[in-house]
């Protein structure tokens, strides 16, 4: 498992205050009891220091198990708002006790019990213990069934951890600046997945497939750019309509390079419609359908911070005038799957199909019969299926949805088809066979898969999402002859901000496909992270940081496909993609300052600059009486007042300073506020704690 930690909210006051600013080890007592046995008493005292120096120094995520981590995250004994696994028990153990007075509603206290109780009876066998805090115990940490008179020897050791710097008492303020809505400029990508039909019927009628899809813009969308090619299987005659109006009509394909007349703020319904038109030229292979490219590139102004989960995906309505339906599933979420479920309303449909593709194999997993026009599979279905089918009865599951973590990967459904091995090829109900007929499949919510996963990344109210966009014809894609036989690869240069929280690249791909043995090998900064077969209906490259020399901010990243061992290549200048990645509209408590806010002021009127015009824009922070302030003059005053310094962090974590030489990434809407908090007089808020570990054994 691997999780993201964002410190949010008081987690920076925890870290500052408790642990970097303020906390230190003033004084370790050793005192020993009673001697009876020099070399007993030794080891006691050893054990009983070694165990508080393990508590102080060493993180909890190296003590405790992964699952018991997971545990106290999911029941929130680890307080993600103050605490992180990376810090050392008693780190958390004085934070939680420095604020327990500040969230009572936490039981803090209790939470700290809990986790020492658990590290100490895990790492003290055939000892008996009592922890103490500032005089404080409880039975989670006594050993159960200590009696403390039976003791052969006692050997305590203290510690005490304060919370002043050693040896200083420090005066001043501190404060934290945070906002809840933002303008954005979103850059937003949408790949069609592959959906196939027979082009003729049995009975030589030509057919017709239908394709609908919706896309939610946020309501207060301004469109401000938008185009989108759409590629038909075999050059048949293909109609765009969105919103109900008819955007145009080709052969082959459809490019259309300012679609901003025909989208709108909220769902916009695009309909593609397939259809055969001659049955002169006709093969057992004919199919009609979406190809590999068809994208759609929406670029909009929003204050709408939401984001579509990618496990939710979003089934499309398709109808098939005459013939069965594949449809490629072509999936990815940024985190370690854990279950995936489908379900899918259809009408006309006698039987579906669920294939896992890996390369050139299909391997047929499920058949099921619709039940009152309703076709399930679930998670537990799909890992014995896994489980018999691909790894021969081995439990296989956990290891098989780790792989699928890493990149791209497809499932392929049938409706009222099947893939037929021996020819390579789908075969249709209503052109194979006489079972002519309409199949409709429901889109989405009546169609969904859904893949529930743990993210990398934590995203919260203060994430603010952004995309990087690569064109076709971007000076940053390259696509390069490389691989044992030259074939045409691809390599995408950019960079992201320092201040990025990366969360997935999404390229759409126009692959080649030639045979069966070309190997697909992807490299982020020279390394490689996945190698494998090519797809034969592969039309997506997609990935999340999995390693930490991945999408790395701060630096220029370059990413690359290599193919080997066969003769299939990337089409040069057929691809586009985004990069996305998050930034925080949150600041956390900072250092100490010698005052607070300026002289006369309670609140700053702010002038700054954004990178989405060469205008000054305001921003009010605080409450009247305004000061005017620039961009500029925070930066010289926060090295005086603590209010300059967290609205210039907050500036930093948005993409610049606000100044005209460093704007912001985003806009902050005339009728939000920057608010700020003061921790008041530092001093006031900690008291050293007193920590005795005694350990002892029995006669």
């Amino acid at each position: 498992m691997r999780r993201g930690f964002i410190f949010t909210l008081d987690a920076l006051l925890s870290l500052i205050l408790v642990v970097t600013v303020l906390a230190s080890v003033v004084s370790i007592e050793n005192r020993v009891s009673q001697v009876y046995l020099t070399s007993m008493r030794s080891q006691s005292r050893d054990i009983a220091k070694e165990m508080l120096m393990v508590l102080r120094t060493v993180p909890l995520n190296e003590i405790v198990p992964p699952e018991k981590i997971e545990e106290w995250e999911d029941n929130g004994i680890l307080d993600s708002d103050l605490v992180d696994p990376s810090m050392s028990p008693l780190d958390i153990v004085a934070t939680y006790w420095a604020t327990q007075n500040i969230y009572p509603e936490k039981n803090l206290r209790h939470k700290a019990e809990i986790i020492l109780g658990y590290i100490l009876n895990e790492t003290l066998p055939g000892y008996y213990y009592e922890l103490m805090i500032n005089n404080y115990t409880s039975p989670y940490l006594r050993k159960v069934g200590a009696n403390y008179s039976k003791a052969l020897e006692v050997s305590p050791a203290t510690l005490v951890m304060s919370g002043y710097a050693y040896n200083q008492t420090p005066r001043g303020y501190m404060a934290r600046a945070y906002l809840t809505r933002v303008t954005t400029i979103r850059k937003e990508l949408y790949g069609w997945m592959r959906v196939l039909a027979g082009g003729y019927s049995y009975y030589n009628n030509l057919n017709k497939l239908t394709i609908i899809r919706k896309i939610y813009l946020p309501i207060d969308a301004r469109i401000m750019e938008a185009d989108g090619k759409f590629v038909t299987r075999q050059g048949e005659y293909l109609e765009l309509y969105i919103n109900d109006v008819r955007v145009g009509g080709d052969y082959g394909q459809i490019n259309i390079d300012d679609l901003t007349p025909y989208l709108k703020p909220g769902e916009n319904i695009i309909k593609l419609i397939f259809s055969s038109f001659s049955s002169l030229f006709r093969s057992p292979q004919d199919e009609i359908g979406s190809a590999s490219g068809t994208t759609m590139y929406v670029k909009y102004k929003t204050q709408s911070s939401e984001v579509e989960d990618p496990g939710i995906v979003k089934i499309y309505n398709v109808t098939s005038k005459e013939t069965g339906i594949m449809y490629l599933l072509e999936l990815f979420v940024p985190g370690n799957i854990t279950s995936i479920y489908m379900k899918f309303k259809v009408d006309g449909v006698s039987y579906v199909t669920l294939y896992y593709g890996f390369g050139g194999n299909l391997t047929l997993l499920l058949t099921k019969t619709p039940q009152n026009g309703i076709v399930e599979f679930t998670d537990d279905e799909i890992r014995d299926a896994v489980n018999m089918k691909i790894c021969g009865g081995r439990d296989c599951y956990d290891e098989f949805k780790e792989n699928l973590s890493k990149m791209v990967f497809d499932f392929v459904l049938g409706f009222d088809a099947y893939y037929d091995p021996e020819r390579g090829e789908w075969r249709y109900e209503g052109r194979d066979t006489p079972n002519t007929g309409t199949r409709v499949i429901y889109g989405y919510p009546d169609s969904e898969v859904v893949i529930k996963y743990k993210p990398r990344i934590l995203i919260t109210r203060y994430s603010i999402p952004i995309s990087m966009y690569f064109p076709y014809g971007d000076k940053r894609v390259s696509y390069p002859s490389n691989g044992e036989f030259g074939n045409t690869g691809l390599r995408v240069e950019y960079q992201l901000p320092s201040i990025a929280d990366p969360w997935y690249a999404d390229f759409w791909v126009g692959y080649t496909f030639v045979d069966y043995t070309t190997i697909q090998n992807l490299y982020e900064n020279g390394k490689l992270f996945y190698s494998g077969p090519l797809g034969r209906y592969a039309i997506r490259v997609a990935y999340t940081r999995i390693y930490p020399w991945m999408m790395v901010p701060g630096q220029t990243n370059v990413f690359e496909i290599k193919m080997t061992n066969g003769s299939s290549y990337v089409r040069d200048g057929e691809t586009r993609g985004v990069i996305k990645y998050f930034i925080q509209a949150y600041a956390g408590y900072g250092n100490i300052f010698p005052k607070f806010i300026r002289t006369g002021c309670k609140g700053y009127n702010i002038t700054y600059y954004w990178i989405g015009d060469s205008n000054q824009h305001y921003v009010l922070a605080g409450e009247e009486p305004y000061c005017n302030l620039t961009a500029d003059d925070l930066l010289v005053g926060r090295n005086i007042y603590a209010v300059d310094d967290a609205i210039v962090r907050l500036f930093n974590n948005l993409g610049g300073n606000g100044t005209k030489d460093s704007p912001l990434f985003v806009e902050l809407p005339s009728n939000v506020m920057i608010d700020f908090a003061s921790m008041g007089n530092i001093p006031g808020l900690f008291t050293p704690i007193r920590i005795t570990l005694r350990v002892w054994r029995e006669k």
